[in-house]
């Protein structure tokens, strides 16, 4: 892997079926294992028409190749969704609010019943709430991880909108047009799958498995012991979860860009300081390394063109940082890890774990090795996923009818993690969110969110008193 450019067209003709690569078939087999539903949910004023939506999801469905497809084997075929239903409606007695914690079980429930089994259906599925005899709605959007990111989520949402509010008759709504196309890896860097090539990642994936095997690095301390695989866990109800959702004060947030923009590194580098700096303390852990899996994202390192394509480009990363460093060491040590995460190199020895695990995911009598390698060389329950400035207008679902009340979006949770930490700006405004265990927390702000920000605000204290080198 030696350049992320490309030429290759990011929608190619379908002969007989395109091949599926690692980063889709992986959760394709992950799906069968554990929850892989991703999720986009908005609050909006008013009452939605969930006929109105039906046909919007309709509409911008078949505008989109990918959820028309389904994975055989290792190929994806073509299936025919004319008759699929995609929206499902309740109503709800209270008002939909993110801070009622039987509201968000009413969704984590429709997840955990309604998994996204790609294989056996399209992978997408919408759930409208009704709440408080139309006080307002809730639109919960969930794609299968295999085939959609948070990008290609809200790619998806937006043009659900805009459907909508045409087909409602907004002045000025237009409906949307063109494709969102999707290319396997294979099409579009054919470079990265020649033998040799190939060959080379395998072998640092395997030396980079065997390396994991022999560390024991630190996550987060949290009161669950055991197994995170259901079926396998003591715990019945492992595979439950829970999300939080909040703004960061404006504030904090202006500190944490200033701060950033002194210090020479990104605000990602920052947040990602604060939540070690967290797991350090909640584990009272002065020595040894602690482990971090962020997502790194290959749309724009690819190509920028392939940000408008919809499928899932996210590749898992390691972050290894050594406890107990000073404030200005541990921000320079993870400024580089990002660095090395988003280097050829990287990408391609994980993209190269992803493939070598195949083997094990495809014949069901190795699932139970795999999912030991998996909490071996994750060697973390922790995760950090900054979608960062998400682009598109979720201000409204399409008129000031319905203006959005509350917004979030995360990604599914499978083991060996407990918690995804997300901090998205939306509409403007950064967002402290959330997706975890239930089973891992029994007061997730108290626990985590209330702690981290803290820890941020320590951070920043920290950066801003010390000289500038």
């Amino acid at each position: 892997m030696t350049s992320l450019t490309t030429a290759a067209p990011a929608d190619t003709a379908d002969r007989g079926g395109r091949p599926l690569d690692a980063l889709a078939e992986v959760f394709v087999h992950l799906g069968e294992m554990a929850n892989t539903n991703t999720n986009q949910i908005v609050i909006v004023s008013g009452r939605l028409d969930a006929a109105a939506l039906e046909q919007g999801v309709r509409r911008a469905a078949a505008q989109i190749p990918l959820l028309r497809t389904r994975p055989d084997g290792g190929r994806l075929r073509a299936f025919d969704t004319a008759g699929t239903r995609w929206v499902e409606h309740l109503e709800y007695a209270g008002a939909c609010d993110f801070n009622d914690p039987d509201f968000r079980r009413l969704l984590m429930d429709f997840s955990f019943a309604r998994r996204l089994q790609w294989r056996e259906r399209p992978p997408l599925q919408l759930l409208l709430v009704t709440g408080n005899g139309g006080h307002n709605s809730c639109v919960y959007l969930s794609s299968h991880h295999g085939a959609a990111d948070a990008r290609s989520d809200c790619l998806l949402l937006r043009r659900i909108i805009e459907h909508y509010a045409h087909i409602t008759g907004v002045p000025g709504a237009a409906a949307p047009t063109g494709k969102l196309p999707f290319a396997s890896l294979a099409e579009i860097r054919p470079d990265w799958y020649r033998p040799l090539s190939r060959g080379r990642r395998w072998l640092r994936a395997l030396g980079s498995v065997a390396a994991d095997l022999l560390r024991r690095d630190a996550g987060f301390e949290v009161p669950l012991r055991g197994q995170r695989w259901e079926g396998v866990a003591d715990d019945p109800d492992i595979g439950r979860l829970d999300f939080f959702q909040s703004l960061l004060s404006r504030e904090l947030e202006e500190r944490l860009g200033a701060t950033a923009k002194s210090a020479g590194v990104t605000v990602n580098t920052l947040l990602c300081a604060a939540l070690a700096r967290l797991m350090e303390s909640a584990g009272d852990q002065t020595g040894g390394h602690l482990r971090i899996t962020c997502a790194v994202s290959l749309r724009r390192l690819i190509e920028r063109r392939y940000d408008r394509s919809f499928r899932n480009y996210l590749v898992p990363s390691g972050i290894r940082l050594r406890a107990g460093q000073d404030t200005d060491a541990l921000v320079h040590s993870v400024h580089s890890a990002f660095g090395r995460a988003r280097s050829d190199r990287q990408i391609g020895t994980e993209l190269g774990r992803l493939e070598t695990l195949l083997p094990l995911l495809r014949l069901r009598p190795l699932r139970g090795p795999a999912r030991r390698l998996l909490n071996l060389c994750q060697g973390t329950n922790a995760c950090y996923s900054n979608p960062g400035r998400i682009e598109e207008n979720f201000s409204s679902f399409g008129s000031a009818q319905h203006g959005t009340q509350s917004y979030v979006g995360f990604g599914c949770l499978v083991p060996p993690y407990d918690f995804i930490l997300y901090t998205p700006t939306v509409n403007g405004r950064m967002q402290l969110d959330l997706v975890y265990r239930r089973a891992a927390f029994n007061d997730v702000h108290r626990e985590f969110a209330a702690p981290f920000l803290e820890a941020l605000r320590r951070l920043l204290d920290e950066l801003e008193s010390s000289p500038r080198r």
